[in-house]
Formats: structure tokens, sequence, C-alpha cells
């Protein structure tokens, strides 16, 4: 059980009683391996048959310190290559000397080993060396047991003394050396209940640099239940950057039926993960010498604690990135917590509280490798709702996102558009803008809030943002992409929404303005989609519109000056629901690139997907959805799945179920699936993003 410590120490390990293992089938040839039940759970063995090592990451063990020379751990152990051993100089000038395999910051020597001080406690004498064991104990090599990662580079950094217990600045101190010199992770297991700025701040620039920070939720001490962290806040778990930067992966423990385990921490706050965390079989620190018999075992067992669920997500972020090395900290944070198991059912009383679910190192692993070098097609989409439909306003929470996901609805990349405020909905277009080769994604705050346009790169970097129209106007706007003057580089094409005048606009990715038309008679105020792309085919894009409510479905197409080429009515012409609209070569014409008009009915109609050529001839239609869903349809187009046509993407409109769907240009339904919980009725705005490299 966690001991008490006194005021001025205000970290202790995490350890509780002991249970009996379970027997999990031998992958790896290691001698205990089949003590090892917790790595088959997170579906480890699943990992390792595509990647079983990390040998590229440095994961910093801050903590009671490492047996570096453990038979089973001497071979992963970090070795800082700009240091020269036992010489007395700071070699590589990081203000400590000798520091070859990383630093005790309770006696302020070189060696990061436990002690065996005076006060010392068997668990805290091996605590360090466990946890290091559960990331990267040497795997399948006939001896001893198996890590998550089989090879890796363990920094060992001891700030927690023989005792278990351990002082602030030496942890703000470890995980500075660990952020200045390489490490990628940083594995945290122990917690406290008192908050430090100086702390909260040393793993802002962790996090600042790139290093993720993972920490153990904490253990109960006394009621055997576990406290709530919304109630009670235990740190490091629970800091977060003051503009809510989520600094640190909070991890509970589950046990082997996945429920909660009784002594796990929990809450809807501070806790991002599960993962096994009961009876565990591992490293422990070997002193023959000692006598007595303690420490006589290389491997001993059975530990339990949120301290040991955490090296096993700290040892999957390592084969996760290891996996990819073009994932960035988000992209690694969102491949682990997006590809976890949902653990609800047998959490009835937490959930929401321990996370978005129980690790799976294999699915993390098979989504991130899915993800290197995959530069197709993907599909965007946020919460969207019309502004004209306030009975399915406010229904529901949430953060203005732009999320990017595979055919199948895999998340690829989120990121916030605009600021918490905004909640009305985002319309979008995607295409290199700048110049570089690589597409943009554009964003419009779609119903409502400033008419700001926002370009970033796919990985959520604002690039550029201008408004499109007067600040005051709050209608809305529609945008589209293309190279519509001829000049080599595409243009941003803006409309707004209802209540304005149907001024369309063009303008280069900075916002300079260098067209601007009228879409419908200047008196008509039922806002504007718009859409863009070579509808005649002769090789130059053109200008597509369609008109919000109260208009007719009048289409209609304009060359990049402003001239109407066509117009024709999409639906009935008593149709007064308005008009979504996409633009796609989608039956495969490559060698014209002449591509096709694809509407939906925006509201006050069956979801009937319609597909004209630039004058009007109907090629295709198919309902999009039950025709008894009347709410309306967002809609896109693109090459989803790089077959050289272009796939028809569809959102359900507010009221309906967070349900896209992908289909073909016949109208044969390719992909489906939910973009938010069923429950959400907001609606789904999409988009299309072609990925390039």
């Amino acid at each position: 059980m966690l001991k008490k410590i006194s005021q001025i120490l205000i970290f202790g390990l995490l350890l509780a009683f002991p249970f009996n293992s379970l027997q999990a089938a031998v992958f790896p040839n290691d001698t205990y391996y089949r003590n090892q039940w917790y790595l088959e759970k997170i579906k480890a063995n699943e990992a390792w048959g595509k990647i079983n090592s990390s040998p590229n990451i440095v994961i910093a063990v801050i903590d009671s310190g490492v047996q570096i020379k453990h038979p089973d751990l001497r071979n992963n152990i970090w070795v800082n290559k700009g240091e020269i051993a036992g010489n007395g100089i700071d070699d590589d000038r990081n203000g400590f000397i000798d520091d070859i395999n990383g630093w005790d910051f309770v006696g302020n020597v070189p060696d990061p080993s436990p002690k065996f001080n005076s006060g010392f406690t068997e668990s805290a004498i091996s605590h360090g060396t466990m946890v290091a064991g559960i990331i990267a104990a040497s795997g399948n090599n006939s001896f001893g047991v198996s890590g998550v990662t089989w090879k890796a580079r363990i920094m060992a950094l001891k700030s927690l003394d023989d005792k278990g217990e351990g002082r602030i600045a030496d942890v703000i101190r470890a995980i500075d050396y660990a952020t200045n010199n390489g490490a990628d992770i940083i594995n945290l297991s122990f917690v406290g209940q008192s908050y430090s700025e100086g702390l909260k701040e040393a793993i802002e620039r962790a996090y600042r640099a790139g290093v993720i920070v993972v920490a153990a939720a904490g253990n109960d001490q006394g009621e055997n239940h576990g406290y709530n962290t919304s109630q009670t806040p235990l740190y490091p778990a629970c800091y977060e950057g003051d503009s809510g930067e989520n600094l640190v992966i909070g991890v509970a423990a589950t046990d082997t039926m996945d429920q909660k385990a009784v002594f796990s921490s929990y809450g809807s706050q501070c806790i991002d993960i599960s993962a096994p965390g009961i009876s565990f079989f591992n490293t422990v620190t070997y002193n023959p010498n000692y006598g007595a018999g303690l420490f006589d075992q290389q491997f001993d067992g059975y530990w339990s604690g949120t301290s040991m669920a955490t090296p096993l997500v700290s040892g999957a972020l390592a084969l996760i990135k290891e996996s990819n090395p073009n994932l960035n900290q988000d992209d690694l944070i969102n491949v682990l917590l997006r590809s976890t198991d949902n653990i609800n059912e047998a959490n009835p009383d937490y959930i929401g509280k321990l996370g978005v679910g129980r690790l799976n190192v294999g699915a993390a692993v098979n989504w991130s490798m899915e993800k290197l070098n995959d530069y197709s097609g993907r599909i965007l989409f946020s919460p969207y709702f019309s502004s004209y439909s306030s009975k399915f306003r406010n229904i529901e929470d949430h953060q203005n996102k732009i999320q990017i996901l595979t055919a199948s609805g895999k998340l690829f990349k989120e990121w916030l558009s605009d600021n918490k405020k905004y909640r009305e909905g985002l319309k979008f277009a995607a295409d290199d803008v700048t110049g570089d080769g690589v597409s943009e994604v554009i964003t419009a705050n779609g119903y409502s809030g400033q008419p700001l346009v926002r370009v970033f790169d796919s990985q959520g970097k604002l690039k550029s943002q201008f408004l499109a129209y007067d600040a005051k106007n709050r209608s809305g706007v529609s945008i589209a992409v293309g190279d519509v003057d001829g000049d080599k580089k595409n243009e941003i094409i803006t409309a707004p929404g209802y209540g304005a005048e149907p001024l369309v606009k063009v303008f280069d990715y900075k916002g300079k303005l260098k067209k601007e038309f009228l879409a419908y008679t200047k008196s008509f105020k039922g806002g504007v989609s718009v859409a863009a792309g070579d509808v005649n085919g002769d090789g130059r894009i053109e200008i597509v519109v369609a008109p919000g409510q109260t208009g007719g479905p009048h289409i209609r197409v304009f060359d990049g000056q402003g001239n109407l080429k066509s117009q024709f009515m999409a639906y009935e012409t008593k149709f007064r629901g308005g008009v979504n609209l996409a633009v796609s070569n989608i039956d495969g014409r490559v060698e014209r690139n002449k591509a096709e008009i694809i509407v939906s009915p925006l509201e006050g109609k069956e979801p009937l997907v319609k597909i004209f050529d630039s004058y009007g001839n109907l090629k295709k239609q198919f309902m999009a959805y039950d025709e008894k869903f009347k709410n309306g349809v967002s809609i896109a187009a693109g090459d989803v799945n790089n077959d050289g046509r272009g796939e028809i993407i569809t959102g359900t409109g507010p009221g309906g179920a967070p349900h896209v769907r992908v289909f073909s240009a016949t109208g044969e339904l390719l992909e489906s699936f939910y973009a938010y919980p069923e429950g959400f009725s907001k609606g789904v705005s999409v988009g299309f993003i072609k990925m390039t490299n």
C-alpha cells in the first residue's frame, strides 16, 4: 500500500496489495513470459508481429532508481555518447559530470541505481527497476521477461530516495534533464496531492519540446476504491496547460476483467487512458550480497498499482513512435488514445472516468503503420448545424474541432479551428493554396461568427487568416479552392451565408482580394454554397454556386472572371430548402479532367443526391439516407481510395445520427461510419483533402 509521507516529501511510490497472476500464452521465448498476462491483454503480441523494438526511442524513467546492470535491462540502458566515463569532466557540457546512463538527483551522483541507504524499503529499492522492465526488458532472448518493447533506450533518472519518497526540486531537475538530453517519453510512476507551479512549468517545457509525459493516476490509501481526481486532483497526472493543453497522459489501472482496479484513482478530468495494473511479474533489483535473501532474485512479482499500468503506456508509445517516425507529438497521442478498447460495459459506474478506453498496443501499431507514407485522400469533418434550424441548437456542448479521417472512419488528425466560443460548425475546402506542393486545409465559420477564413497545413499549424467580408457580418461563409484565374496558383473562393447579399469573392491565401461578383440578384439574401472545378472540360476552373434557403434550386456556373456560362435547376422549382454543393471528377474522365456537379438538399427534402454535368444533364441520383430523413445532407467529393475517380462523401444534417457515408459515382455505398457518438445530433459537416508527399 502507498505509504503516508511527510509534508516536505510530496511524492510516494504507487504500489497496492498483491493479486494472483493469470497465465498468458507464450509468444516470445523469455523464461517468465507466461507470468506476464498483461501483455496479451494489451495485444502486445499482435504489435510484435509488425514491430517489436524501438531502438531509436529514449524513455526517461524518473523513479527510485534503475539497476542499470540488471541482466535483462543492461542492453537497453541509454548511453550518453557525448560523455567519457570516469574522466571527471563534463564532456558534453550539459552540467553533469560522467552522466553516462542518467543521474541520481537524490545523491547528486552519476550512478542512477538504487543505493540501499539507511531506511530503505524493499518495494522502493525495486520500484524503478520494475518500471523499466515493464517498458523495455530485453525480449525474446530466452531469459527472464519481456518488455512491451524488446529494445529501447532507458534513461535512468533517480529522483525518489530508497524509501520511495522525493522532493519536488529533484523531480523538476530530472524532467529538465530528460528534456534537454533527448528523451522522447518521460515515465512518472508516482503521485502527490500538492500542486507545484515549478513542476508544472518543467512539464510544460517538456511538452513544448515535443516530449510525451506519462503519469500514474494514483492509488487509494484507505477506502479501497481510489480517488476521484475530479474532486481530489493528484499530481503530476492532473497538470494542464493554461490554455487547456493536455500536458500529461494520466493512466488508471484495470484488472484482468477490464474492470477498474479497486485501488485505482479515476475521474473525468485527469485520466486519459487505462491499462492493466495488477499482478505484475518483472525485473527487480538484484543484490545477493546484501544478505537475508531479500534481493537474491532477478525477477519477482506480483506487484500492483497504477505505477505498473503507466509503463505499459510508455512502452506502447515507444513502439508507436518507432513504427512511424512521421508522427508528431499530437499524432502519437491521438493514435494511442483512439486505438483503445472500450471498457464501458465492464465499468458502468465509471463511464467517462477511466479515459477513452483500455490500452491496445496491437491496434495502435497497426494504425500508426497504416499511416506511414499514406498519402491517399482523407475525409474532413466537424460538427455542423444550420443556423436556420434553431430547434436543434445547443443540444450538446462541443469544441469546434477539425478532424481528418481515413475513408473507414479512423482518425488521422484533429485540431481546434477557432476559439472554444464558436460552436456553429465549419465549412471546408482543401488544396495547395500556398504553392508548396502540399494540400492545406481552409476553414470558415459556416453559420455565424465573424466571416473568418483560416488556412492550416495538414498537421493543424495556422499559416494565414483573413476576414472575407465585413467583421459585422455574421451570416457565415461557404468556401472553395481552385485556380480560377489561370496563374498556376489556387485561389480561395468565398460566398456568404443567410442574410447577406450573394457576393462571391476570390482571394489569394493571404487574403488579398482578386475578384468579386454577384452570384444572384443583389436582393437575394438566402445564402450561397460555392464549389470549384473544371466542369466543362476546357482546362480552366469554373466557379459553381447554389442558393441557400428561400431561393429556388438554381445552380449557376461562372468562369473565373464572374461571367455566367450555364445554369439549371437541381430540384423541382418550388423547392426552397436550399442546396449543398460539391464538384469533382467522379466518373473517371481523367484525360479531360471534366468534373461533375454534385448536389444535396440543405433542408426540408428527402436526402436525394444528384449528379449533373455542367449543362444540367442528370447523370445519376440516389438516396444518401432513409427517404424519411429531411434535415439535410452535407456533401463533399474527392478521390478517397486513390483509384483515379472521385467518391461522394455525405454527412447528416441536424437532428440525425452523426452518420458519414462514402459512395461511388454510381451510388454504391463504399464506407459508412459514425463521426461522433450515436447520441450526437448536431449533424456533420464533411470535406475532403488529398494528402501529398
